[in-house]
């Protein structure tokens, strides 16, 4: 359920600088009394008030800024409280909100108000809010007008006497990597162009950007979205009109190619402003800060990662692999379980899942290793997986399976639901100098192998019978 953060009159009127609250709390904690007290001091004279001991500290929860056991300020809160000035704490908060909390959505919601010419009121705008899939709003809420509010105070909107709210393009640009006439512009874009885009950022996001193959993301347009697609014409209905639009560039040597699938394309400044976290909304939320600020890490820089004698350097190769191999397979990465720290730097565990068709759920361990991967080491994933509901298992290794290990995945995919992706350190170098179609075409190869194992399954009551 997608629902906005409850505010209960934590409004800029009442707070106004938002680092207020926040440096009380930081400063007093864990003393709760003490910082009831204060907050009621500051905002409501001392007058026993009790948004002081209920809604301030209710409202910081909600928005992931406290912590009620013991009492104090989270990570994000950190960052607020270290702004500047009032309104680039309001900034800091507001992409806060949009990262982690739906708040994006009040930004669309006012531009489709803004484009029809509707008045923008408190229930004209939960209307709106409700038609793009936000939840829970009462008839008397206000936190959808008050975060709109925190949003006028940081300078994404503007106010002009009783007119709607109108986005400041470059305040919301620098604050949250996305303009208004942005978003605008992808939303209006044809669906078959939007998924083309889409496909390509999240590519992009695994290869520095760079030069890609446009046969790749074609292939994985066509695979997951065929009937958007008239496969003889994308490039003169998707790619070409992309380009004159800005969102990416072609090469001058291989613009034209032999059919629609050749030459090359680039991601444009454009496309590659926006934030990654419109094509994965959780990508923020899952790959961990410090991991996420090295994933533009060229692929050569893995393979030397993965061959270092240093443990830190191979553990970092391996959490970088895994990202990479799931956004080329077309994933979204969704929950480390184990990173490689925790084991030493030796292996990484992590959930992706992905909407190709149908829904499906990946596990995937990673393991830098000399030798060969063991039957217990995929035993132990069999158990994981039926623990997590996943449909695929991915073992992936810089050195290769034991014979008994490929069996016993063998064995496991034709008795289960369960289907193995085995993927050994010559895949992984190949993988890393060739590219994503090394990978993909391991993946269909595999695809392929374990629909043959899977045919001896039953089909029907009668067929087991």
């Amino acid at each position: 359920m997608r629902r906005l953060p409850s505010f209960n009159d934590f409004s800029p009127a009442i707070i106004g600088d938002v680092r207020i609250p926040l440096r009380i709390l930081d400063t007093l904690a864990p003393n709760m009394p003490a910082i009831i007290a204060e907050w009621d001091r500051v905002f409501f004279q001392s007058a026993g008030n009790k948004r002081a001991s209920t809604n301030i500290p209710a409202t910081l929860t909600s928005l992931g800024l406290m912590t009620r056991t013991p009492p104090a300020i989270t990570e994000p809160a950190k960052a607020i409280l270290a702004a500047a000035d009032a309104v680039s704490a309001a900034q800091a908060m507001v992409r806060h909100i949009v990262d982690t909390r739906h708040g994006v959505t009040i930004i669309d919601a006012v531009r489709s108000l803004n484009t029809r010419g509707d008045k923008l009121t408190k229930d004209s705008l939960k209307r709106e809010l409700e038609v793009i899939g936000i939840q829970g709003l009462s008839n008397a809420t206000t936190d959808h007008t008050t975060l709109l509010n925190w949003m006028i105070e940081a300078g994404l909107f503007e106010r002009n006497g009783r007119d709607n709210p109108q986005p400041n393009e470059a305040v919301m640009k620098a604050t949250l990597g996305i303009s208004a006439s942005e978003r605008s512009s992808f939303a209006d874009l044809p669906l078959s162009q939007q998924i083309f885009l889409q496909t390509l950022r999240r590519v992009a996001e695994a290869n520095s950007g760079g030069v890609i193959a446009a046969k790749q993301i074609i292939d994985e347009c066509l695979r997951d979205h065929r009937a958007r697609f008239d496969e003889d014409q994308i490039r003169a209905k998707v790619i070409k009109p992309l380009a004159e639009a800005g969102w990416l560039d072609l090469p001058p040597s291989t613009s034209k190619g032999r059919g629609g699938k050749s030459g090359l394309i680039v991601p444009s400044a454009k496309l590659l402003g926006i934030p990654i976290e419109a094509v994965l909304p959780n990508f923020d939320q899952v790959v961990p800060s410090d991991l996420r600020a090295k994933i533009d890490l060229p692929a050569s820089e893995v393979r030397r990662l993965l061959a270092s004698q240093e443990i830190y350097d191979r553990g970092l190769g391996l959490e970088l692999l895994a990202l990479k191999m799931i956004l080329d397979i077309g994933l979204e990465p969704r929950a480390f379980r184990l990173r490689s720290r925790d084991t030493a730097y030796a292996e990484v565990d992590l959930t992706a899942e992905g909407k190709n068709l149908l829904f499906s759920r990946w596990n995937f361990q990673c393991k830098c290793v000399g030798g060969r991967v063991s039957l217990g080491d995929v035993a132990k994933e069999v158990g994981l997986a039926i623990y997590s509901k996943a449909h695929v298992v991915a073992v992936v290794t810089t050195g290769d399976f034991s014979s008994e290990a490929v069996a016993y995945a063998r064995e496991i995919t034709q008795a289960t639901h369960l289907q193995f992706l085995l993927v050994n350190g010559s895949v992984v170098r190949q993988y890393l100098d060739k590219g994503a179609v090394v990978l993909l075409d391991h993946v269909a190869a595999n695809a392929a192998s374990v629909m043959a194992q899977k045919r001896s399954q039953p089909v029907s009551p009668e067929a087991e019978a």
